[in-house]
Formats: C-alpha cells, structure tokens, sequence
C-alpha cells in the first residue's frame, strides 16, 4: 500500500478538527442547527488553513444518514463516501483548469437532477477566481435561485478577484491564519499518535516555516520525518531546511544590546560560513527585534508574541535588560538598513556594517530619566549659587512720576526678580527674551532707544514723532508685564520710565541694535533647520528649547 502523507492522513473530519478556524466552525455549526444554511458560501483565506477541509466536512453533515447534523457520524455510506472523495452529489471541480463558460454551462445542466443518494448535491469549485468573466456570468442565475438540492461552495486564495456580483450571492467566510501555538500544538498531537519523539526547538522551526498555514506545516513534518533517524533535534531541523537556529538571533540581539560589535560581525561570520542566505536571516532578525519591541511594550503579556513558551521566557528575560526607547532605536535603524540590504549584491558588507552601528550606538535613557537628572542639576545649581539673592518674591509697585520724565501722568513701576538667576544677563539678551515670549509687544520696545541707570531705572526714549507707541508702553499694565519679566533675568529691582524726546527719528542705536536682533533671528532660524539639527530632534523625539549664537569672542 503506498504511503500516504500527513496532510491527507490527518484531514479535519469535524468541525471540532479544524484548527484556528472556530469564527467559521461555530457559524455553520449554528446555521446546520437551526435549519438556516444557505444555498452559497465563498471560502477565502491562504492556502492550507481549511478552506476545503471545511467544505467537505459540510457536506459530510448536510448529508449523513442521521442529519443534517453537526456531528456526522462518519460510518454511514454518504460519509464514507466524502471521505474517500468518490461521493456523487459531491462534485469538487479546479476552477483554475475548468474555467471557461463552456465548463460552466455543463454545470449548469447538472444543477436540475436531484442527489442520487443524499438530501443536497454539492459542487465545491476550488480556485473559484480563475473563472474568465464569460463563465461568472453564466453562473450568475443559477447561483442566485439554485433547486432547493443544490449547494454552491466556492473556495478561493484571492477573493477580490471575484466579481461583485458573485460576492452578493454568497455567505463570505474569511479564514484566518493558524497561528503558530495552534499549528504547534496540532503537531504535538500528531506525533503522538505517531509515537514519535522531537523536540520543542524543532517543532518550532516547523511551525514557524508554515508561516500559518497546516498543509505546509504537515508537509514540512513530512520532510523532516524522511531524514531523521532517532526523532526530530532542532540542530537537525535547522540543517535540513536551510534555517538559522533562533538562538543565533537570541545571541546577535544580546550583543547588540550589549554593544559588542566584535560579536556581532563574528555571529555574522558564522552564518554566511555555514551558507545561510543573508537576506533570509536578515529578515529573521528584523522578525526577532520586531518580537523584541512587543515584549518591551507590552512587559508580562504574551498575548502578541506568537511563539513556544521558552522562547517567549527568553525574550522576556532580554526585554527585562533594555529600554523601549534602545529597541525602538534598533528596530527603526535596521528596518531601514533591511531594505536597502535586500536589494544589495553586496548583503554580508551592508549587514556587517549596520550592525556594528547599532552596536556602537549604545543604549537610550528614558526621556523621563534624563529631565529627572537635568533638573536635579539646575536645582543643585540654584542652591549653591543662590544665596546672595535676599528676595523670594516679586511685587509692582507704582509711584510718582519723577520730575522730568516727559510723559504726562505715566506712573514708573518697580519690580523684584521672583528667583535671581545664578547668572544675570545683560539688558540685549533680557529684551531679546521677552521679543520671545511676547512679540507684539516686543514691537513697540524696539522702537525705542532702552537705557539702564546704575540706580535701576529702565528708560525707554521714543521720538516725539513716535507718541501712539510710547502711550502703548506708558499702560501701567503692560509696564508691569515689562518689569517682571525684565527683572528676573537681569536678577536686580527695575523701575521702568517712558520718555519722548528729539532722537530725529529712530536713533541710530535703536536702528543698529534692531538690525542685529533681526540678522540673529535670521540666524536662530536657519540654525533650527539645519539638517543635523533636525535629525537629532527626530532621533531623540524631542524639541529645541532654544537657541544660543555663538559671541564673537567664542567664535574667535
């Protein structure tokens, strides 16, 4: 008797075999209860995932002698007959080799004569997508108002092939991937009825070269049973089908992290003097920090992490040892590497050369640590160079306006610095400041020609041409807003006068000082866009707080 492989040996015969497909089990299960099965399905998914397993296992409860029924018996004649493949009312047609409008018009010729041995005659067409047009057409009627014997099931890997036409005819059922602890444990379950022995590491070479889907895993089991001798070893899994071991990947993320870039290349070396394909282990790695960034996230949750239970430890254990912000880093740079990689002649050079970059760039503190650190400085700073400073807090006060001051009832205002700086800055670079925080009226004090007396009186002179901007400055509201912002930069007490007199227009160090200010902003801004400047704030996800220009004694 020739040997039959797994895939067919193993074929789901209820409902309750097929793996990782309950959404679709249950549904049909409830319609078969209820007596509201349709007349057409469309079964779409990848391949190997059940769609056509399903399909004969519906036809199996439509049609056993004790149903229709959810759990058909699989002894009767009807049964035994589907299982074999030789039933009559179950026609099981390739759409990819029959699909012209002639096929279809045989079928239809068929449609009218009732089952010869049970309730429903059945046609499974596999592929339905490969059908031309002219053969969708000609099944449209026939699908809408079928005898009330006939069942349609369309099985198909591209459903938006399928006209919509077809689409609004059919119960759509989409089927999911298997995922790889399902596909795992139907494997252990297997080999056990098999009395056969393997590792855990093998198995889940297996399930991971499936790639979701059963047949493949069953026909990969198959391969690997015909050269093992004395059970599956992962070792000998590995070497069979071409793959890296998984802790190859284990060890490259741990010297990544660990910033060994010797051990890196060396791991490198290893892989390509073996003969692995470089671009298919690259992608194992980016699959591996990909699985590296879901354990860092989401600490303790396995939920997202399809993977046998020693290698989710493992990876808990190295996500336990980093950062989120050092294995989103590694991910994004070496994501960006792969694609360039995958398109080299060259793979081992731009691999060996991006690792060694990650490896060098060392691990990333939390955005939260580092402000912590910066703040505790500052405050130790303050604390050391803020003694000399008597005031803690800052209060206007108006007084009368001194003789002379030019300016009708314009009251003077007086303020303490809230916190004198440790170092106070000059008068240029306090207004500069407050053109930061408050441009519009920034405006109307560059207009004026500023002075600072010893005795701490601000005098702001605007030409007597020029009365709408000092009554702006002359507002005992905005005059307040001035000085408290003044004074605590320049860490003294301020009194802020307003004058007119004759400057014969702007005076010259007013339009000089407001042409510096504006070519430094000029500069600030092209400071901001510069293209390093913006990619250490992509890199850090952070933002400029400011920007400090370089005096000519630094420069020099």
């Amino acid at each position: 008797m020739s040997y039959l492989v797994l895939a067919r040996k193993w074929r789901p015969q209820r409902f309750e075999d097929v793996v990782g497909q309950g959404h679709v089990t249950r549904t049909l299960a409830n319609a078969i209860r209820m007596d509201r099965v349709a007349h057409a399905f469309l079964f779409s998914g990848v391949r190997g995932v059940g769609k056509t397993s399903l399909a004969r296992i519906l036809a199996k409860a439509l049609n056993c002698e004790q149903g229709p029924t959810v759990d058909p018996c699989g002894n009767c004649a009807s049964c035994r007959a589907v299982t074999a493949g030789t039933a009559v009312d179950v026609i099981e047609i390739d759409g990819a080799s029959n699909n012209s409008v002639d096929d279809i018009r045989g079928l239809r010729e068929t449609v009218p004569y009732r089952p010869s041995l049970g309730r429903f005659k059945l046609y499974i067409i596999d592929e339905v997508h490969m059908l031309s047009v002219s053969a969708f057409n000609a099944l449209l009627k026939t699908l809408e108002e079928p005898p009330a014997h006939v069942k349609f099931i369309f099985a198909t890997t591209e459903p938006h092939k399928i006209p919509s036409t077809i689409l609004s005819r059919c119960q759509r059922y989409d089927f999911r991937r298997i995922p790889t602890t399902a596909i795992l444990g139907r494997i252990r379950a297997i080999l056990a009825s098999e009395d056969i022995s393997a590792e855990e590491g093998a198995l889940a070479i297996i399930g991971r070269e499936a790639e979701g889907s059963m047949r493949d895993a069953l026909s990969v089991l198959d391969q690997v049973l015909a050269a093992a001798t004395n059970g599956l070893t992962a070792d000998g899994v590995a070497d069979l089908l071409g793959v890296v071991s998984r802790r190859v990947y284990y060890d490259l993320s741990a010297a990544l992290l660990a910033g060994d870039a010797r051990r890196c290349l060396g791991i490198v070396a290893d892989v390509d003097r073996q003969g692995f394909d470089v671009p298919t282990f690259s992608r194992g790695l980016l699959e591996h920090l990909r699985n590296l960034v879901v354990a860092v996230v989401c600490r303790g949750d396995r939920a997202l992490l399809d993977l046998p239970d020693d290698e989710a430890e493992e990876l808990s254990r190295q996500a336990s040892t980093t950062t989120g912000a050092t294995v989103h880093r590694l991910f994004k740079h070496f994501s960006e590497a792969y694609e360039e990689l995958a398109r080299s002649s060259h793979p081992r050079v731009l691999l060996e050369a991006g690792l060694a970059r990650l490896a060098e760039m060392g691990q990333l503190l939390p955005a939260a640590e580092l402000v912590g650190r910066l703040e505790a400085l500052t405050a130790g700073r303050t604390s050391s160079g803020g003694s000399s400073g008597g005031q803690s807090s800052a209060r206007g006060e108006a007084g009368p306006s001194p003789p002379g001051s030019g300016v009708g009832n314009g009251n003077p205002v007086r303020a303490t610095p809230a916190t004198p700086p440790a170092a106070p800055v000059c008068l240029d670079h306090a207004l500069e400041a407050f053109a930061r925080e408050n441009p519009a009226m920034a405006s109307v004090i560059e207009r004026a020609l500023p002075e600072l007396a010893d005795d701490g009186v601000l005098r702001l002179r605007f030409d007597k041409s020029d009365g709408f901007a000092a009554s702006v400055a002359m507002d005992a509201g905005r005059q307040r807003q001035i000085v408290d912002f003044l004074a605590g930069l320049l860490g003294r007490q301020l009194r802020l006068e307003v004058e007119l007199a004759d400057l014969g227009g702007m005076s010259t160090a007013a339009r000089t000082r407001l042409e510096r200010q504006n070519a430094e902003r000029t500069a600030e801004d092209e400071a901001r866009r510069h293209p390093l400047v913006q990619g250490a704030v992509t890199e850090l996800t952070g933002r400029i707080a400011a920007v400090r220009l370089a005096s000519n004694r630094e420069r020099n």
